[in-house]
């Protein structure tokens, strides 16, 4: 992971693998004058992560602005508990582990779901608004290229 200010990156280099009975250890460095050490170690320890709810293979619900079937097809994906293929095919995340946006089948159908349907605060507009926060990242692209109205180049 490398972070510098507002930005970061988090993503695993597969050229470097554990080796085999090799002590897992993960340092965080931070570097800057006059830092608050106790505040800085009382951050990070709050971030830690408990055991996953769910496994690799476990059916649940995604939150998609509406309730969606799925399987868990990864986890820890680029830094998200959870990637999971919906039903219909398309892959998306679980950002966070709770029952905001990922949860044991409801046993509700579709139609059911779509009424209990919110406004999330993706919807507000601005830039970040064509890419949802549950879309994988390769799903992207191609949401871009469905896109009704859009002028193709070429």
């Amino acid at each position: 992971f490398q972070g510098v200010h507002m930005l970061f990156s988090g993503e695993f280099d597969s050229r470097f693998r554990w080796k085999p009975g090799e002590v897992r250890e993960c340092r965080l460095v931070f570097i800057g004058r006059n830092l608050d050490h106790a505040a800085l170690e009382k951050g990070v320890m709050g971030c830690k992560v408990g055991p996953l709810r769910f496994t690799v293979g476990d059916e649940v619900e995604a939150n998609c602005e509406t309730w969606l079937p799925g399987k868990i097809v990864k986890v820890w994906d680029k830094g998200n508990p959870y990637r999971i293929k919906l039903q219909n095919g398309e892959d998306v995340w679980g950002p966070v582990d709770t029952d905001e946006f990922v949860r044991k089948p409801s046993g509700r159908d579709e139609a059911e779901n779509s009424r209990k349907r919110s406004s999330p605060w993706w919807d507000e507009g601005g830039e970040g608004a064509k890419r949802r926060p549950w879309q994988a990242q390769d799903d992207v692209a191609a949401a871009k290229e469905e896109e009704p109205g859009q002028a193709q180049e070429g």
